[in-house]
């Protein structure tokens, strides 16, 4: 059940005497709501579980490549200790083993990391999709026409008609433009006559 809003960054926050002006003259007041993402996820029950998830995998994976590394080293000591032995043609072969062994690790490694980074990023956006639809039911309940999370500085705007729209922003920020090339104009014209 996900709910449809908006999500702004800080900068829109620059707009928002723009939008919440249409409001006010109307004499309605604009009513905001605060969160703290970072707190809500780090003790919600989802959040628990996607760090709890993201640390098995990255303990499952961590002993994997510690196996191997122990595995690898092995190999080298018992080389080192009967390289002597060896003719030129196996002491050849043994190296490219080792080396072999090497780089498969390495390549499994980075394959850890590509894997461990998407999970990441998909729990992050499981757990932001549980958030959001929270903020937005909360926002809703208690009448709030926007959300702020003063964690990351991110706008929800709960009741979009109530606090402006894009045509208001569009029709507010062509008439400041209007009102600088006039000034800029007029600049133009004392600077060719003086």
């Amino acid at each position: 059940m996900s709910k449809k809003f908006f999500v702004f960054p800080l900068a829109a926050l620059l707009a928002a005497p723009v939008m919440f002006a249409d409001a006010n003259k109307k004499g309605s007041e604009v009513k905001v709501g605060y969160f703290n993402s970072a707190n809500i996820v780090s003790k919600s029950n989802v959040g628990k579980e996607a760090f709890k998830e993201l640390d098995e995998k990255r303990l499952a994976y961590g002993t994997e490549i510690k196996k191997l590394n122990d595995e690898y080293e092995k190999k080298v000591k018992d080389f080192q200790a009967k390289s002597s032995a060896l003719s030129m043609v196996a002491k050849e072969k043994e190296e490219q083993e080792i080396l072999k062994a090497r780089r498969d690790i390495e390549n499994k490694a980075k394959g850890y990391e590509e894997d461990l980074r998407l999970l990441a990023r998909q729990t992050q956006e499981r757990v932001f999709n549980e958030l959001s639809d929270a903020v937005y039911e909360f926002g809703r309940s208690e009448n709030s026409d926007v959300m702020l999370d003063v964690a990351t500085g991110r706008v929800v705007v709960i009741n979009p008609d109530k606090v402006g729209s894009d045509e208001k922003i569009l029709k507010a920020m062509d008439k400041n433009h209007a009102v600088k090339v006039a000034k800029g104009a007029g600049k133009t014209k004392k600077t060719a006559t003086t």
